[in-house]
């Protein structure tokens, strides 16, 4: 398995903007000079298994989205850098950007965090709300999934909270179920994102691919963070 092309053509562009590669690229004199597919020489991918290529493209697009709506966060975007680079066994400095150099076509991201360098901080949410979360994930990991291994998975990987009691598994499947519009308090926020991210990474053991799919399916990105490790 490989990467996809627009992934591949994303990390040479990440490359190219990088101080160390742009300076040792400079220096070089192959005639190919700056031109992207010279940087192939250091996209090694032999080494990744099928669930770390995934985890590449899932970075790779993260980035990308994150970077196209909200450019100031700067810290995460430098951390997926990074985690991208030590996927690749690439070993550079983090270097400061202003993310303002790379072209993509238009996409959406729900970047809901506070503006700090801490991606685990958390609006004002509603119960409500993340029951959409829910029922969203769950509709995207039950046509991969059978029904009865999501339902299992979301009771495994529930936390041992007593208030949580009253969150049912079931109405993730019923989309008609209207849940109380009550306002969270940042723990209890972050109690159940630690949900979301233990219910993917089960998921993931049998279907890698489920984090890109639900970065498609537009599931906000500060619910995903987690995942990058």
């Amino acid at each position: 398995m490989d990467i996809s092309p627009a992934a591949r053509h994303y990390v040479r562009r990440l490359l190219v903007e990088h101080p160390a590669i742009r300076s040792y690229i400079n220096r070089d004199t192959h005639p190919l000079g700056m031109k992207e597919e010279y940087l192939e020489r250091y996209i090694h991918l032999e080494h990744l298994t099928y669930p770390q290529l995934n985890q590449l493209e899932f970075i790779i697009e993260l980035h990308q989205k994150i970077r196209i709506n909200e450019p100031h966060q700067t810290h995460q975007l430098q951390r997926l850098e990074q985690k991208i680079f030590d996927l690749l066994g690439i070993e550079l400095p983090i270097a400061p950007h202003s993310y303002n150099t790379i072209e993509n076509s238009p996409s959406s991201c729900d970047w809901l965090i506070k503006p700090q360098n801490d991606p685990s901080r958390h609006e004002a949410a509603t119960l409500s709300e993340y029951y959409h979360y829910f029922r969203k994930i769950t509709e995207v990991a039950t046509p991969h999934l059978d029904k009865m291994l999501v339902t299992n998975y979301w009771l495994l990987t529930r936390p041992r909270e007593s208030w949580l009691a009253k969150i049912q598994v079931a109405q993730f499947y019923n989309p008609t179920f209207k849940p109380p519009d009550q306002l969270l308090a940042e723990r209890e926020a972050a109690t159940l994102q630690q949900w979301i991210c233990d219910f993917i990474q089960h998921c993931c053991r049998i279907l890698p691919s489920l984090p890109r799919l639900l970065l498609a399916a537009n599931i906000p990105c500060q619910l995903l963070w987690a995942l990058v490790g």
